[in-house]
């Protein structure tokens, strides 16, 4: 009887101790095959829901907590469905978050409807319902948000700690002590299987200029967030709960921002990185720079996709990446080392069922939840290998800098003022250009050359270009000019629902199969050059010529079977 006693005595303890749910991010579902990639989504807070909890209508006879519960555990049923392999949410930003009971924070404006009159926690919903499909739930922080919202939680009686935006100085001792005790307030709430550090929301944790001379205070910070966690960890019975970064995409913006992912990496504080652009998927992005941090550790690189092109506007344009953009991203990243991708503000391909003022098409309502099952394809190389892929390379910030303070400008720019009127520019195609499958199309468009006298394929001038790709000239006879102008003057160039606008352009379209010229095609696997020459006299410009949105478009043929 004793014994029997011991054993319901060690059952019950067994029962009562927290389960750990924060193994390597790595799937251990026996139906991914061992070649597929890691999928993070990371959800903006209330843009993961807001669009179908808030917009959707209801049963009357339905009590609105319960549908509110009940839509948010249909969508993270379409995450499982995507093959989504952890939901990092955002439950805290400006000092706003999802703790109801935090004495550091205010209630989220932003909440499901009718869920706290019930007592119905959103962040349970969502955590349980992750753990029901075994993906794992991390907490995303979003680390100096500047909204421009004014001062919430505790940071209304400490004015003096204030940044410039709405964002805090992380210079001061009692910001980063803030921040220490909210990710304790998480871990003492919630047993999540990660935390992560949102350093992209907004970049600068210190006085512009300052970050280099202040990195040692956010390392010190993210030790004391290791340990932390893994105090946590030992109360639950784990070995490891997960912290991970999101920070810029290049390592020198990095290194300007105080963020020493060398250092973050090396000591194993940090179990992943995602490398990230602001708003937008660069799909030039060097994933190889971070990927190298990380040889002989367990840390994983997982680089940012988002559903935005590029922000050249003073509005944001319309134009969002297709699923073969997408490919394109994710086929550069996995080619130079990155273990998976970590999709971002996703909520956009479907953003016209609750942005009654976007109207285009790109934003179709129907896309959710079909934007979700793009991720699945994206996880598996081998299968976007038998996809078509379309590489995008445009300013992400026209002659601007990025958030951070970097320039993120490679457009080609020739100034009549130059002696040599030539420019070039890097893009990378991480393709296997052997594959007698694969068919290439190149384009770009040119701004700030006259009418040379027709409105379509337009040469009665003469070529007033010479491109070169990787130093081969390319063929004239491979180049098909179209002259963007319409008789109608407020139908020229192109309209922020096709891109970025534009003013009349002369749009350059090179076919990359020159077999017929007995010349191999010049692209090459991994970084290319494209080389734009002006030609004068011929050249008649309107001041400077910029080259602009360059694409290539990958064709995958596909042979007939049966045939010869």
């Amino acid at each position: 009887m004793k014994d029997v006693h011991l054993f319901l005595l060690a059952a019950l303890l067994t029962a009562l101790v927290p389960v750990c749910h924060a193994d390597p991010l790595v799937s251990d579902d026996p139906s991914h095959d061992a070649g597929q990639r890691f999928l993070l989504q990371t959800w903006d807070g209330d843009s993961m829901w807001n669009s179908i909890v808030k917009y959707r209508g209801r049963s009357a006879t339905e009590p609105l907590a319960e549908y509110s519960q009940r839509m948010l555990e249909e969508m993270i049923d379409e995450e499982a469905a995507a093959d989504v392999d952890a939901l990092s949410y955002c439950l805290f930003t400006a000092f706003w978050s999802d703790l109801p009971d935090s004495k550091l924070t205010d209630l989220f404006p932003w909440r499901p409807a009718g869920v706290d009159d019930a007592g119905i926690d959103p962040i349970r919903v969502l955590m349980d319902r992750c753990r029901h499909h075994n993906i794992q739930f991390i907490a995303d922080i979003r680390m100096n948000d500047r909204h421009g919202v004014p001062p919430n939680g505790i940071m209304k009686e400490h004015p003096e700690w204030a940044l410039f935006g709405g964002a805090w100085d992380y210079a001061f001792d009692g910001v980063r002590q803030a921040m220490l005790d909210f990710t304790k307030e998480v871990l003492d709430t919630y047993d999540v299987d990660g935390i992560e550090y949102d350093y992209m929301r907004w970049c600068h944790m210190f006085q512009r200029g300052e970050g280099a001379q202040h990195a040692h205070l956010l390392t010190d910070f993210m030790r004391k967030s290791r340990r932390l966690l893994d105090e946590a960890a030992q109360r639950r019975g784990c070995e490891r709960i997960l912290l991970g970064v999101r920070v810029p995409q290049l390592i020198g913006e990095c290194e300007h921002l105080g963020f020493d992912i060398a250092t973050w990496i090396n000591e194993g504080l940090v179990d992943y990185v995602v490398p990230s652009e602001f708003f937008h998927t660069d799909t030039n992005m060097k994933t190889e720079d971070f990927v190298k941090l990380t040889e002989g550790t367990d840390c994983k690189v997982y680089p940012a996709i988002h559903n935005q092109i590029s922000m050249d506007a003073p509005n944001e344009h319309y134009k969002l990446m297709t699923q073969a953009n997408f490919r394109a991203a994710a086929q550069n990243f996995y080619a130079f080392g990155a273990h998976g991708i970590s999709p971002y503000n996703y909520q956009r391909a479907w953003g016209r069922r609750f942005a009654a003022e976007v109207r285009a098409a790109s934003y179709a309502c129907y896309m959710w939840p079909a934007a979700l099952g793009w991720l699945r394809e994206l996880r598996d190389p081998a299968e976007m290998a038998e996809q078509d892929r379309h590489y995008l390379f445009y300013a992400l910030h026209k002659k601007r800098q990025t958030v951070g303070g970097y320039p993120s400008d490679e457009n080609i720019y020739l100034n009549p003022g130059n002696e040599v009127l030539e420019g070039s520019r890097r893009f990378r195609m991480a393709e296997d250009f052997s594959d007698t499958r694969l068919r290439a199309t190149m384009q770009f468009k040119v701004l700030g050359l006259t009418d040379s006298g027709g409105h379509r394929n337009v040469r009665s001038k003469g070529d007033r270009l010479e491109i070169r790709i990787n130093d081969a000239v390319v063929p004239p006879e491979y180049v098909t000019i179209v002259y963007d102008k319409h008789p109608d003057e407020f139908r020229n160039g192109q309209s922020v629902f096709e891109g970025d606008p534009l003013p009349e352009f002369h749009e350059y379209v090179i076919d990359l199969n020159w077999e017929t010229t007995g010349r191999q095609q010049p692209l090459i696997f991994g970084d290319n050059i494209l080389t734009v020459r002006l030609l004068p006299p011929e050249a008649e410009t309107k001041g400077e010529v910029s080259i602009e949105e360059l694409e290539c478009y990958v064709y995958v043929r596909k042979e007939r079977s049966g045939r010869k």
